[in-house]
């Protein structure tokens, strides 16, 4: 086996890893929830059109400061009413979860590949509780 065919190995078995994770199982628990929640949908989706809304009326090029404060209160209101719904809420919950494992992946992926510079990750995990 070549190291490329070595590389792409290993990036299935870590994807493997990952699809049998806690925090993806946890997601797609939440994400077939929601999905069966018709109210959440709806809300979903009303949700979408106010934000296409809300972004076509902030791209008027004469809108003001005030226009705009206005605009993101709405969508802040908006956003504070789909969370109200739990199961909205678990999903959104377990999302943020998971991206900040594949965030956490990524890191560690980066920083070796660079070499052990810049990506906030010293390589050595003992002080680190975001990987356990």
């Amino acid at each position: 086996m070549n190291k490329m065919e070595k590389i792409l190995e290993k990036a299935k078995e870590l994807g493997i890893m990952i699809s049998k994770s806690q925090q993806f199982a946890n997601l797609k628990e939440a994400e077939a929830a929601h999905i069966a929640d018709k109210e959440a949908v709806q809300m979903m989706v009303d949700y979408s059109n106010k934000q296409q809304d809300i972004q076509k009326r902030a791209s008027v090029p004469d809108i003001t400061k005030e226009e705009i404060l206005k605009l993101k209160e709405e969508a802040q209101a908006e956003f504070e009413k789909i969370c109200k719904n739990d199961n909205i809420k678990a999903y959104l919950e377990a999302s943020q979860t998971f991206a900040r494992m594949i965030e956490q992946v990524n890191s560690i992926i980066g920083y070796f590949v660079k070499g052990g510079q810049e990506s906030g990750c010293s390589g050595n995990c003992s002080g680190c509780s975001g990987c356990h």
